[in-house]
């Protein structure tokens, strides 16, 4: 009887644990932003996992066609463009197994938000928030999931020149 009830109890355990890494999986992949403005790679980068810019459609200042990051708060980067920058950044399990925790940096107006992602199968709701008042949410849809030949990888590439 015990050794069935242990059998029954390790059983259980390891499909959680499965299920787990599998869910954490989930969020690795490239994501299309609310109306289709730009794609975002997610991928581990350390012990939590980061974002990128990949691609820019619909760039949000008519009057920055090059896709600078005009508004950052270290001068010396406003040179830079947007694309392959990483703007989320620390992102963890949040308590919930579908729901990741993380800081966002919002090239438009140059400032660092706490974010929070819940993956909803492949539409992933971000949800950024100043002073834990004033939020902000969007859906993204993924474009593409994590390659099957191995992890997507975040190392820091320098943009392609103009």
């Amino acid at each position: 009887m015990w050794r069935r009830l242990l059998l029954v109890g390790l059983t259980a355990g390891m499909a959680v644990l499965s299920a787990g890494a599998v869910l954490a999986d989930g969020l690795a992949g490239v994501w299309l932003t609310a109306g289709s403005e730009s794609q975002i790679e997610i991928a581990p980068c350390g012990d939590a996992y980061c974002g990128r810019v990949l691609a820019v459609f619909k760039p949000a200042d008519p009057k920055n066609p090059e896709g600078k990051d005009i508004n950052n708060p270290n001068p010396a980067l406003r040179n830079q463009t947007v694309v392959g920058s990483t703007i989320l950044w620390n992102l963890k399990p949040g308590g919930d197994a579908n729901v990741w925790e993380g800081s966002v940096y919002n090239p438009e107006d140059g400032r660092v938000y706490a974010v929070t992602l819940t993956l909803k199968g492949d539409k992933l709701e971000v949800e950024g928030c100043m002073a834990l008042v004033l939020c902000d949410s969007q859906m993204w849809t993924r474009v593409q999931p994590p390659s099957e030949s191995g992890p997507l990888s975040l190392q820091p590439q320098a943009p392609a020149p103009q």
